[in-house]
């Protein structure tokens, strides 16, 4: 990704974007890459140069609390309505009135809130081991949470949740910052099992420097310009989106939101990655196939960073899908 194609959009909210954009060739649109966590615009460098080859535009921010984009340490700041109308505006700034939204991880959970207010400013929306994600119309309990994963899948799906709800957690994170790069940043998919889904092993994995190894999908300049990234940008601002799903800062608004607008009429791609032990497809694939009514499923041998681990498939999945989608 050339750094020169960057550039720094304001939002009225007072806060800075660090996005990365490339206009489209003509009759082609732009593609809106929105990524997870820890993440930043970076996770998607092996998708941008092959669809900017091909023509497409490209718009990849650095999220609220990521990269170059500011850093505000007020949870309710990343409340997702707030965050859909930072994206709604960045679009507007390089005037783009419509696109194809594709996102992985939380990525894929703000794409949910931009197609429930703003599915106009969409042909089409790609999904990446996370499907579309209705609204909590509940206070998020934690025990209960950990408790029906638990119940439902045989493993404490949330229990991680408790290591990023630490106030220190994004200073033990700067502070141990290779064995959390290990645990984010898997070598072996299963180890999630242990190490994000039983209570305590992932502040225990990153405290006591458990070093899991690096993927074989993360060469060692890559793995180290995302170190260097982290350490000098820090987490504390980014973390802070578990921090607002936690305190329910969403609530309010979810519980006045019409249900009519869970429906995504505009074409959908759900890519599952087999290999992911904590975005299953089992949990999200039955939202997406209620909600979606025009979906393509495609499931990929790759564990949860599947656009790294597998970009050939991913990009040429995406592109086969994207010559379906009506402009």
């Amino acid at each position: 990704m050339d750094p020169t194609h960057y550039r720094t959009l304001p939002v009225s909210r007072g806060f800075q974007y660090n996005v990365y954009y490339t206009s489209a060739a003509p009759e082609k649109p732009t593609l809106l890459f929105v990524h997870g966590f820890p993440s930043t615009s970076y996770d998607w460098r092996r998708q941008v140069p092959y669809f900017e080859a091909r023509g497409f535009g490209i718009v990849a921010p650095d999220l609220l609390g990521a990269g170059l984009t500011s850093k505000p340490l007020d949870p309710t700041a990343f409340r997702h309505s707030a965050l859909a109308q930072d994206i709604v505006e960045i679009l507007d700034a390089l005037g783009l009135d419509k696109v194809v939204g594709v996102g992985h991880d939380w990525g894929c959970v703000f794409l949910s809130r931009l197609s429930m207010h703003h599915q106009s400013r969409f042909y089409g929306i790609a999904w990446l081991g996370v499907g579309f994600r209705e609204p909590s119309t509940r206070a998020f309990d934690l025990e209960r949470a950990i408790a029906e994963s638990k119940a439902q899948f045989g493993y404490e799906w949330y229990a991680y949740w408790e290591f990023f709800a630490r106030s220190d957690a994004a200073e033990v994170i700067v502070q141990h910052i290779d064995s959390f790069m290990q645990l984010a940043y898997l070598k072996d998919a299963d180890a999630w099992l242990t190490w994000l889904m039983q209570r305590g092993k992932a502040a225990e994995c990153i405290e006591t420097d458990v070093l899991l190894g690096r993927p074989d999908w993360l060469p060692e300049n890559e793995y180290d310009k995302v170190r260097k990234d982290l350490l000098t940008n820090g987490v504390a601002s980014q973390v802070l989106w578990y921090k607002n799903e936690m305190e329910g800062n969403d609530l309010e608004e979810n519980l006045n939101m019409s249900k009519d607008l869970y429906t995504i009429n505009v074409p959908s791609l759900f890519v599952g990655a087999k290999k992911d032990v904590l975005c299953v497809e089992v949990a999200t694939l039955p939202t997406m196939q209620k909600r979606a009514k025009a979906l393509k499923i495609v499931s990929l041998d790759a564990g949860h960073y599947l656009q790294l681990e597998c970009a050939d498939e991913v990009n040429k999945t995406l592109a086969e899908w994207l010559a379906t989608v009506p402009l």
